[in-house]
């Protein structure tokens, strides 16, 4: 498993990008919209001091952010309604509902003070 610590900037996403780039280099561009939702959420609301982002690529890609935040399990989100028309979309609200959409398995888990989730999405 490749690591990486990061501030909890936005100006770390650039980073971040590289850093999945490395080691999946897959083009997906669903994935790349996942991290970055996380990220950015991470960044805008959990007040940590740090997040560290796991990427272990085999049968399986899972990808795991872990930060020292607010408790946040965002398994347990209801989902948004969905737009049914472009003039009803609202910024905000659909990234978890991306990730859900995106990934074959979500696992969430509080332990030791930290957020741990894991992205996990079935890879040929």
């Amino acid at each position: 498993m490749n690591s990486l610590k990061l501030k909890v900037e936005l100006s770390q996403l650039y980073t971040l990008n590289e850093f999945i780039g490395e080691h999946y280099p897959n083009k997906d561009i669903g994935l790349r919209l996942v991290v970055e939702e996380i990220f950015v959420n991470i960044v805008n609301y959990s007040d940590a001091e740090y997040v560290i982002v796991n990427i272990e690529s085999d049968n399986n890609l899972t990808i795991e952010f872990v930060d020292n935040g607010i408790q946040f399990d965002p398994t347990l989100k209801e989902n948004p309604e969905t737009p049914k028309t472009l003039d009803e979309t609202q910024v905000g609200g659909l990234g978890i509902l991306l990730a859900k959409n995106y990934a074959d398995e979500i696992i969430y888990t509080y332990e030791n003070n930290e957020n741990r989730l894991k992205i996990i999405k079935k890879v040929e």
